[in-house]
């Protein structure tokens, strides 16, 4: 059983908001570099823009996702992060080996559904909580109502 020359895979990396676009070009001309010099082959690498973190990394709460999807020897993976972790704008990455058969343009088509489907689901749970604030204020009048109603001394 022979191994292949070369493997594909797929990295996801977040950078600090604050950066200009000069700057990441730099890191993208790194990243190529590296490929490159690992016999590898850039196939994909798409900016998702400024984006808010579910938590806050390094007292940030937005970050710039960039997604790269190449092909490379072995080792390639580990000097991409070797340069990840010596760059302090990269807040973090994160890399999986895919399938030879992979197809990112189908993966992304899968995710923009997947977005959509959660926007409607959060616009639906924005209205639920309208009601339920309409429900609220109604609660708080009523008992508002009752204090102020003389009660009826107990025996």
């Amino acid at each position: 059983m022979s191994l292949p020359s070369s493997y594909q895979y797929e990295t996801v990396y977040i950078l600090s908001p604050a950066l200009q676009d000069d700057d990441v070009k730099t890191i993208h001309d790194k990243i190529d570099s590296v490929v490159a010099k690992f016999g590898g082959e850039m196939k994909v690498r798409e900016d998702w823009g400024i984006k808010e973190l579910a938590y806050p990394i390094n007292k940030e709460s937005n970050g710039r996702f960039v997604v790269v999807n190449y092909t490379g020897k072995d080792g390639v993976v580990a000097e991409i992060e070797r340069h990840f972790k010596i760059l302090d704008r990269v807040m973090r990455y994160m890399t999986v080996s895919v399938p030879a058969d992979y197809d990112y343009g189908t993966v992304r088509k899968a995710i923009r559904l997947s977005e959509e489907e959660a926007k409607k689901a959060q616009e639906l749970r924005k209205e639920k909580r309208a009601s339920f604030g309409d429900r609220d204020r109604d609660r708080d009048r009523d008992r508002d109502r009752d204090r102020d109603r003389p009660r009826r001394p107990r025996t």
